[in-house]
């Protein structure tokens, strides 16, 4: 339990990485756009935003799309610049990392999970990452994506499939 209890807690902590920017690119261009690949079918956003926050020392950017409630993406890493950031691996980094939730179909998908299975427990996460080829804070940011994701809520927490996830994205602020 103390393990569900900490995953919970960092899940929280993520929403209020994204509740706590300092600079939010509402007002993106027409050009901003975010195309991701998920289980072999393709998709674009024109509504991407971007958002710098800060939570203690914690620097984050979030790259968000889908303005509406059933069907986003959120890419989330913890750093301030340009740069490759790895799945998070590890349950107390929050350092170079990054996290991934994506929801379609009322199904939402993270690239981590908690295991609890008779012979392993503990943080599980998928390999992939989220590249940041250039960043200005609160202006721009383009980037790649790549790597799998798991259904959040899926029956086999043992040895889950994963799904094919990849991406771009380049996002000005007006």
């Amino acid at each position: 339990m103390n393990f569900k209890r900490t995953l919970v807690c960092g899940s929280l902590m993520i929403s209020l990485l994204s509740c706590n920017s300092t600079t939010d690119s509402s007002n993106s261009s027409e050009k901003s756009t975010l195309k991701l690949t998920f289980n072999g079918k393709t998709k674009t956003y024109t509504d991407a935003r971007i958002s710098d926050g800060k939570f203690g020392s914690i620097q984050t950017i979030g790259i968000t799309a889908g303005a509406d409630g059933s069907d986003y993406l959120s890419l989330n890493v913890y750093g301030a610049t340009a740069g490759t950031y790895p799945y998070k691996q590890d349950m107390s980094i929050y350092t170079q990392v990054s996290q991934v939730e994506y929801k379609t179909a009322g199904t939402v998908f993270n690239n981590y999970f908690a295991q609890m299975c008779p012979d392993k427990s503990g943080y599980r996460s998928t390999i992939g990452e989220i590249k940041i080829l250039e960043y200005e804070a609160g202006k721009h940011a383009k980037g790649t994506f790549s790597g799998a994701l798991i259904d959040a809520n899926g029956d086999e927490q043992c040895n889950p499939d994963s799904i094919s996830f990849s991406g771009e994205f380049d996002i000005a602020v007006d």
